[in-house]
């Protein structure tokens, strides 16, 4: 018995190279067959790269630095160095965008705070076709794209003149006519400013998950609508001169003519007291 199992492999080994041509043939085609189902799998089914992102066939592969510059931001992000993170994720999705990057920056931007900016990035995550996320990632960034909207508002604005700046807490952030802000929580002071209107001012109160939409029509100042096109600054002092100059010419051309008359005046009384010896025609003695 024991020489028997001894021998049994010897047996195989030697119907192996036994067999028919046919069968060896066979045996090719299937495992053709099984490569080419491979190569045709679902994307899911692919492995991981470097970064835990699924490569894709028929993809560019991503510049070297890519993956080196993934590495550090995962690295800096486990350190708690959000910013550095955030830096690091910037240079690989400038690199080659994809949805693995955008799933990183709204990951720092919501450590960070910048819950409006981690909502973009999240959103444009999950729609990227570009190494799409798995089912595992999606489902997280789902969860995390909730509570980021949780501190979030939006602000839908509707200005006239469309080409009004519109700005919030003093920074400017877009131009007209239609603009959607996404702003955090709490108060926010939005101006409008635009070329020959009266500037104008909002304060909003934005609550999470909310929607609010904001009509803005700035006016026109009441003494521009009046007048008119304006002159020219030159033009007007062109204007204005000749007129001081001649009221100041017939001032002094009355001052003289007045003068004169005066001075005529005085002169035909001075000659009529000579001839007569006074304006009452007496002489007076003295006994």
């Amino acid at each position: 018995m024991e020489s028997h199992c001894l021998r049994a492999p010897c047996q195989l080994h030697a119907r192996a190279r036994r067999a028919s041509p046919v069968v060896a043939c066979g045996a090719f085609v299937l495992l053709l067959a099984l490569d080419t189902r491979a190569l045709a799998a679902p994307q899911s089914d692919l492995g991981p790269g470097p970064d835990g992102a699924l490569f894709v066939e028929g993809q560019d592969a991503p510049p070297a630095r890519y993956e080196q510059a993934i590495d550090e931001a995962v690295d800096e992000h486990k350190r708690g160095h959000f910013e550095e993170a955030r830096e690091h994720f910037r240079e690989a999705h400038e690199l080659f965008p994809n949805a693995r990057t955008l799933r990183g920056l709204g990951k720092v931007e919501f450590e960070l705070r910048n819950y409006g900016e981690s909502v973009k990035f999240l959103e444009a995550a999950l729609a990227s076709e570009v190494r799409p996320l798995t089912q595992e990632l999606r489902n997280e960034v789902e969860t995390l794209l909730e509570r980021a909207r949780a501190y979030v508002g939006e602000v839908h604005v509707n200005v006239e003149p469309g080409t009004a700046t519109v700005s919030v807490d003093g920074v400017t952030m877009a131009t007209g006519p239609q603009v959607e802000l996404d702003l955090l929580v709490g108060d926010h002071v939005l101006e409008f400013r635009a070329s020959g209107h009266l500037p104008e001012r909002r304060q909003v109160r934005v609550h999470g998950r909310e929607h609010l939409r904001i009509r803005v029509v700035l006016n026109v100042p009441e003494d521009s609508a009046r007048a008119g096109p304006t002159m020219p600054p030159d033009a007007t002092r062109v204007e204005v001169e000749p007129r001081r100059r001649k009221w100041w010419l017939w001032t002094a051309v009355g001052v003289v003519a007045v003068g004169s008359a005066v001075a005529v005046a005085l002169a035909v009384t001075r000659s009529r007291d000579e001839e007569g010896g006074g304006s009452s025609g007496l002489t007076l003695e003295v006994q």
